[in-house]
């Protein structure tokens, strides 16, 4: 039995038959018409955010527009490197400023540096720590630079006329021959344990130099960093927030301040995918309410909205926009704010850290004196004691150096005269950096100091 009124027939003289659509009919034709216009109006909006995201993302390692030939151009480090080297070269003919001896140090920074069979980065990462410091800056930091072998001759830059002048201490190993067999045993055993139990011999040495100047902070930095320009400023605002935020956390002190992280670990982690999945169907069910409603409360709104549009959009529309939001990335979708933040996961590495004197004096000397692990490099070595340890571990974004080397100095990874691998810690918002204004709020913080 059929229902409903059938179309009706018309039979006109010039044309033969012609069908009449019913009303319900002619509704569903231009609702289908609506449907169809929503979604091409939809795909090329899509298409537009889509073109604009790929613009936008190419620089996150964790975005399918990743473009990393263009992403780990150095812009803005080229520009420090070249700043780096001509002071480099100012300091070889004429000493520059200098720890002022006669007061204690705000800061101790101390690089343990290894010959890379040839190749040095040690040059320009001094020349940028010190590049553009003010005399009053520069009197508040104890630079300590170890050439970390038995025959320091053996380092390209052994008794150069720019580290003499730059730097303020100049250690060597100890010269008790327990200590220089044991080091010059794993020196020839030249594997990563060796490389690993020397590294902890070597920073305990660096901590120890700068321990006997007595400065409120330890800054240890890995010697193929190129540093910001007003780096150090940012870094003493940055412990006091640490410091700040420790109180409030009802502690007494902090282990560390990172001040690089490597960018490809900040994506879309495995381990967090649970709340990614339910924060997209929260998503999808909000957004099925709040067009219920709109369609339950509005009538020209349910007129528009009608139940095709709706199945469209919580169907297809917002699945195609959850997914383009991942696959843009995290860093360019939630990109980390401004400040300091607790970072006690994916923090690599150890390109710079700077520590309070106290946790340099309690924990870091005793640990790295009395361990012989040969396992871990220093960086995994630190974090495993400190999650052991529940110490607080706080990170300043963004980050205030980079890392450029690409030529290891313990045989992994080693490149054709040092250049940047797929495989290597880079943080690609570094780049970035307009030295312009990074030059202008550094004078600000100088008149500051001075005023």
């Amino acid at each position: 039995m059929r229902t409903g009124r059938p179309s009706r027939l018309r039979i006109s003289g010039t044309s033969g038959i012609r069908i009449e659509k019913t009303p319900l009919q002619m509704l569903a034709h231009f609702q289908n018409r609506g449907v169809v216009s929503f979604f091409l109006g939809f795909l090329l909006c899509y298409g537009i955010v889509a073109a604009y995201l790929r613009s936008k993302c190419y620089r996150d390692p964790s975005s399918v527009f990743f473009r990393p030939e263009s992403a780990r151009v150095l812009t803005y480090s080229a520009f420090r490197k070249a700043q780096a080297q001509r002071f480099a070269d100012l300091a070889a003919a004429q000493v520059p400023a200098k720890w002022a001896n006669s007061t204690v140090p705000e800061l101790c920074v101390g690089i343990a540096s290894v010959s890379r069979h040839g190749f040095s980065y040690l040059r320009e990462t001094i020349g940028s720590i010190l590049e553009g410091l003010d005399v009053l800056e520069r009197q508040r930091i104890y630079l300590v630079v170890f050439l970390a072998h038995t025959n320091q001759s053996e380092h390209e830059d052994f008794r150069q006329p720019w580290l003499l002048n730059m730097a303020d201490n100049l250690p060597t190993y100890p010269s008790d021959a327990e200590t220089i067999g044991r080091v010059r045993q794993l020196e020839i055993d030249g594997g990563y344990e060796a490389h690993a139990r020397k590294q902890k011999i070597d920073y305990a040495i660096l901590l120890d130099e700068c321990a006997k100047a007595n400065p409120k902070y330890t800054m240890t930095l890995e010697d193929d960093i190129i540093a910001l320009d007003g780096w150090y400023h940012r870094a003493i605002r940055a412990l006091q927030t640490a410091t700040r935020k420790t109180e409030e956390l009802g502690r007494d002190s902090f282990l560390y301040l990172r001040v690089f992280y490597d960018g490809r670990l900040l994506g879309w982690n495995s381990e967090e995918w649970p709340t990614y999945v339910a924060s997209s169907i929260a998503v999808l069910i909000l957004e099925i309410a709040v067009l219920a409603a709109f369609r339950w409360r509005i009538v020209p709104i349910r007129k528009a909205l009608v139940y095709p549009i709706v199945f469209l959009i919580g169907g297809v529309c917002t699945p195609m926009l959850v997914g383009l939001f991942f696959a843009a990335g995290r860093n360019c979708m939630l990109p980390k704010a401004p400040g300091v933040h607790l970072m006690h996961k994916y923090g690599c590495c150890a390109q710079g850290l700077i520590y309070p004197q106290r946790q340099v004096l309690d924990h870091l000397l005793p640990l790295y004196r009395g361990t012989h692990d040969g396992h871990a490099a220093v960086d995994t070595f630190l974090e495993d004691w400190a999650n052991n340890h529940d110490s607080l571990r706080w990170a300043i974004t963004p980050v205030l150096i980079q890392h450029v080397g690409g030529k290891s100095s313990h045989g992994a990874g080693d490149q054709e005269l040092g250049s940047l691998t797929d495989n290597m810690p880079f943080d690609y918002s570094f780049e970035m950096n307009d030295p312009v204004e990074l030059a202008k709020q550094h004078q600000m913080w100088i008149a500051e100091m001075r005023g």
